[in-house]
């Protein structure tokens, strides 16, 4: 590529920039030159036409008496002259300006008429095509500067004198304009010395030009020396370039050879990610976007009949614990061989998917009927029978399964899949390891799960959610010795809820920490109220939640409350189940804290948890409760495993309450078996507070008979 250092006809820097910069200079010079004349001019016009405004007023003070006759004579010339050429007012002009540089003066009547001046030639000349003289009859001052090679003045004539002649209007006592003076003022002194100044400056800036156009050249100079250095290296250059060109074409030539391969390689990398993004990394099965896309296909064959496609939607059940207990890598370990054994107990021709998590999809396609699905469910729910074996340990796992039918059930996608979830969800419900078919009745309660959950929102803004108290009573005496308060939700439309009902409910979406802070503080509050009113009950018992025990500050929480209504800790006993002390973390720490503060803490429904023995002699508790199923085994062949819990919580120092007492025979029993208070049906229903102090307040001291 030639261009303008590798032209035959080298670019030659310094005469053009020589020529240039000469003409620039020179231009610069003449109009700075310009401009400080053309500046001196307008400053001398402008402090002349100042001083000429001055002489004017006392023209006007001194002598404009003795002209304004002269005024109506501006209309008769002859007359004029005769009477302004009379000596007496030329002197007295002469006299008034003497002193000053004013060589010559005359006036004007507003009609253009000369009245006076000091050259008596010039006396009744029209001079209505005077600029100067326009400007000033209209009330505006008007100078200019000119040169005059000879002019008459007062008393001699002057030659070649710069001379600033100014028209100044003159004004009657009441500011109206009655004529024109012209004052010719001489100038040529200021003149000559503002050219000889402007010349000294000009030579000024010349010399400073020079300078600086010689330091360009310079500079200019160096400049194209390098710019020739330069145009000799990329001419080497170039012939470099070339020669690598030549080399690269060369090496292109080479590598087209190995572009296939590349491009090869290239679709073997586009079908690796196209792979990682239908697929689940961990498990390698197809993922939720393949799923949908297969899916989709399947379901967009017209007609398809009923039953002909099914969806099982796989769970596996309590995997969290697994996670929480051995860590994520043997969760990961024991996902993959999930996936391994439901991908063998699967036909070639059904899709096994991976949504995430632990929640797998199946798609049977051609089936026969719809209990074939129920088949391959049950078929999928045996292959959790054995165990698997993860890094030498037989972890056992259970699985639930949701069925849902493509036409029956849904026809697309997304409602196939939320139906067979909701179907899974009830199979967990149901006891976990099984499979359920969907139907619509499920989604109805799913529906009615999210309004009662709304509700259930509203009802504790609205606080609806009460407390009922049921007594317990001591075993051998009959006495009362205190009450567990129980939630109750009367609904404004529904009526009551049952606690099973939005209990479980608000264990799930995190309401159960409100809902049992308000039940607490509602109980400790009734406490409070009903000593205030005399009825001296000697404590109460709440029941615990998970998440109210994993609370860090829940202690606090407490004692703050037991000290804003001025009860003593240990009015106020606390009911734990087994599997809330299981599933909570640092459960035992938090019950300690409670314990330190003295307040009394019970196990509730023992024997329904799994708890082992071992664990149980580490928590800080003083009372078992036994549970309800137990009692009604009590004349039904159950007796021993009641005094089996007597004897146990004996032996280790514990208080017992039996729950769920409803008949005589019942008490009889565990009065002779030992247990220490009662509670159930038998005494009394759960009961509103009124109802309840009105009912117990009599017989708060004196044995009660059922």
């Amino acid at each position: 590529m030639r261009n303008l250092f590798t032209s035959g006809r080298p670019f030659r820097l310094v005469p053009y920039f020589f020529l240039l910069s000469l003409l620039l200079m020179a231009g610069a010079t003449v109009l700075m030159a310009g401009y400080l004349r053309h500046y001196s001019s307008e400053q001398l016009l402008k402090l002349e036409k100042s001083r000429a405004a001055s002489l004017v007023q006392i023209f006007e003070n001194s002598l404009w008496t003795d002209f304004r006759p002269l005024l109506p004579l501006a209309k008769d010339p002859a007359k004029l002259k005769q009477v302004a050429g009379q000596p007496r007012l030329r002197e007295a002009v002469i006299r008034l300006m003497s002193g000053t540089d004013v060589i010559r003066v005359k006036m004007y009547a507003l009609n253009g008429v000369t009245l006076f001046s000091t050259d008596p030639k010039q006396i009744g000349e029209d001079e209505n095509d005077d600029e100067g003289y326009r400007y000033a009859s209209a009330g505006t001052p008007a100078s200019e500067l000119v040169h005059s090679h000879s002019i008459d003045a007062f008393e001699r004539t002057l030659t070649d004198r710069d001379i600033i002649s100014t028209y100044v209007p003159m004004h009657d006592p009441a500011g109206k304009i009655e004529g024109v003076l012209e004052i010719y003022l001489d100038a040529t002194s200021f003149v000559v010395d503002s050219d000889r100044q402007l010349r000294w400056v000009t030579l000024a800036i010349c010399a400073l030009m020079a300078v600086l156009f010689l330091a360009q050249m310079l500079v200019v100079r160096l400049a194209g020396r390098i710019i020739d250095r330069q145009a000799a290296a990329l001419s080497e250059t170039n012939r470099e370039l070339d020669n690598r060109v030549a080399a690269r074409t060369w090496e292109l030539a080479n590598a087209n050879a190995n572009l296939e391969g590349e491009i090869q390689e290239r679709r073997r990398a586009e079908e690796r990610l196209d792979h990682l993004a239908h697929h689940d990394p961990l498990t390698g099965l197809p993922n939720r976007l393949l799923f949908q896309k297969r899916l989709s296909r399947a379901l967009s064959v017209p007609d398809l009949p009923a039953y002909k496609l099914a969806m099982l939607f796989i769970d596996l059940d309590r995997f969290k614990d697994v996670n929480d207990t051995l860590g994520h890598f043997i969760g990961d370990q024991l996902l993959n061989a999930v996936a391994a054994r439901l991908a063998d107990g699967m036909r070639a021709e059904d899709m096994l998917a991976r949504l995430g998590g632990d929640e797998f999809i199946c798609v049977l396609e051609n089936i026969a009927n719809r209990d074939v699905a129920a088949d391959v469910a049950g078929k999928l729910l045996a292959l959790f029978q054995q165990p698997f074996c993860i890094n030498g340990n037989d972890l056992y796992l259970s699985a639930s399964i949701g069925i849902s039918f493509a036409s029956h059930d849904g026809a697309d996608v997304d409602t196939l899949l939320r139906h067979a979830d909701i179907a899974m969800y009830a199979a967990k419900s149901a006891g976990r390891n099984r499979c359920q078919h969907y139907t619509p009745q499920m989604s109805a309660e799913a529906e009615q799960r999210v309004v009662l959950e709304r509700q259930l929102r509203q009802a504790l803004e609205n606080d609806e959610i009460t407390a009922h108290y049921q007594p317990q009573v001591n075993a051998a005496t009959g006495r009362l010795v205190g009450a567990e308060a129980l939630a109750r939700w009367r609904h404004p439309t529904l009526g009551m809820v049952p606690p099973s009902r939005f209990i479980p409910i608000a264990e799930e979406c995190g309401l159960i920490v409100p809902l049992g802070d308000q039940i607490l503080e509602k109980s400790l509050r009734q406490l409070e109220s009903w000593r205030r009113d005399g009825f001296e009950l000697p404590s109460i018992s709440v029941n615990l939640s998970t998440r109210q025990l994993e609370r860090q500050d829940f202690p606090q929480h407490v004692a703050r409350l037991l000290q804003r209504y001025q009860l003593q800790p240990s009015d106020l006993e606390l009911e734990i189940t087994e599997s809330v002390i299981m599933e909570a973390d640092n459960a035992v720490n938090i019950l300690a804290e409670l314990r330190a503060l003295g307040i009394r803490l019970s196990i509730d429904d023992f024997g329904t948890g799994y708890s082992s023995l071992s664990y149980l002699r580490q928590l800080p508790v003083q009372v078992l409760k036994i549970d309800r199923s137990f009692i009604l085994g009590i004349g039904k062949g159950g007796e021993a495993i009641v005094h089996a819990i007597l004897a146990l919580s004996s032996n280790l120092g514990l208080e017992t309450v039996a729950e769920g007492v409803e008949e005589p025979y019942q008490l009889e029993f565990l009065r002779a078996a030992g247990c220490h208070v009662i509670q159930g049906f038998l005494y009394s229903r759960p009961l509103q507070e009124e109802a309840f102090a009105s009912d117990w307040r009599e017989r708060l001291h004196t044995p009660a008979h059922p």
